[in-house]
């Protein structure tokens, strides 16, 4: 028996299944999906926003399967455009996306601010969030990291992302 693949949209909270998703059209995937995001399952067919796998929306911590799947889908398309079977100048940028798509998984160590200051991690900024009414939690929307403060020196700061590993 295949299992039915559920969705959620970010925005209304609409439920359904993929297959009732509308595709994202893919000239709007660099407006909708930036790189490092999970990919959507489509539009919502209430609001058109992005609608997302369920099954995605548990383990969105650790993007590398979105992230591969982005870097083939990307790599496949920009074989298509070269090819002729669809047209450029999109093609260029297309490739671009899946070069940042492969710089990301390749990254390296997992980073945190770090106050320039005074070299506190405990740099903080404001952020907008959405309650999500399926998991009962605040999901993040976006960062607004023009401004940031030190709870460790109690300034408003700037900061660096440096590498740090955890202690066993």
């Amino acid at each position: 028996m295949t299992k039915v693949q559920t969705v959620t949209c970010r925005e209304c909270g609409w439920k359904g299944t993929v297959a009732h998703c509308e595709p994202i059209a893919p000239r709007y995937l660099p407006e909708r999906v930036a790189v490092g995001d999970v990919m959507p399952a489509g539009e919502c067919p209430e609001c058109g926003a992005n609608a997302m796998l369920d099954e995605q929306r548990e383990r969105m911590g650790d993007l590398r399967p979105e992230m591969e799947a982005l870097m083939l889908d990307l790599d496949q398309l920009h074989r298509n455009i070269y090819s002729g079977r669809l047209r450029a100048p999109i093609g260029a940028y297309l490739k671009q996306l899946a070069d940042s798509a492969r710089k990301a998984l390749a990254a390296g160590p997992p980073v945190r601010p770090v106050c320039n200051a005074c070299g506190g991690t405990s740099v903080r900024v404001d952020a907008w969030a959405r309650w999500d009414t399926r998991w009962q939690r605040w999901e993040l929307h976006s960062t607004f990291e023009a401004v940031a403060i030190c709870a460790d020196c109690d300034l408003e700061c700037s900061y660096t992302m440096k590498p740090f590993t955890e202690a066993a």
